[in-house]
């Protein structure tokens, strides 16, 4: 299912977004931010992203209409969101305008109560871009990681499906 806002694409990966994946992906600012994106990131990283489908999460190429893919973001059946820009393309409210379209389709395709998403202590920037969509910071706790488990206790935001 391929989502669409007023700049933007949300489709899923292709082989064909490998070498732009490792252009965006390689720079420390992007991935420090995140808990699953490695730095370096290497082409071996890249053919294993835009191949994996997990059953429980819907993982989104972020694509600017006129210019390609610039980031990426996902969505998890618990509501659990994710989203990163690639420093290029950094506050130009791309991150905003995707999640705030990967939230609509949690909220009206997942029937989800309420989409969440946590972050580091130290990233403000998200702070303010979750308050601007209506996101609520809730009480920090662990965060945990498929395949690394529980890491350090992280601000958690929420934004509850009200009509």
């Amino acid at each position: 299912m391929i989502l669409e806002s007023k700049r933007l694409l949300l489709r899923k990966f292709k082989p064909e977004d490998k070498e732009k994946l490792i252009k965006l992906l390689n720079y420390k600012e992007v991935s420090k931010w995140t808990e699953r994106i490695p730095f370096p990131y290497k082409k071996k990283h890249a053919e294993w992203w835009v191949t994996n489908d997990p059953p429980n999460d819907y993982i989104y190429a972020i694509v600017k209409k006129d210019e390609g893919l610039i980031g990426g973001t996902n969505i998890t059946t618990k509501g659990e969101i994710g989203c990163w820009i690639g420093r290029k393309y950094w506050n130009r409210g791309f991150a905003t305008e995707a999640i705030v379209k990967v939230s609509e389709f949690g909220f009206n395709e997942l029937k989800l109560e309420k989409v969440w998403a946590a972050t580091r202590k130290e990233n403000e920037t998200v702070f303010r871009l979750m308050e601007k969509i209506g996101f609520k910071r809730v009480k920090d706790r662990p965060y945990y990681v498929e395949g690394i488990g529980d890491t350090k206790v992280r601000p958690h935001f929420e934004l509850l499906n009200r009509p």
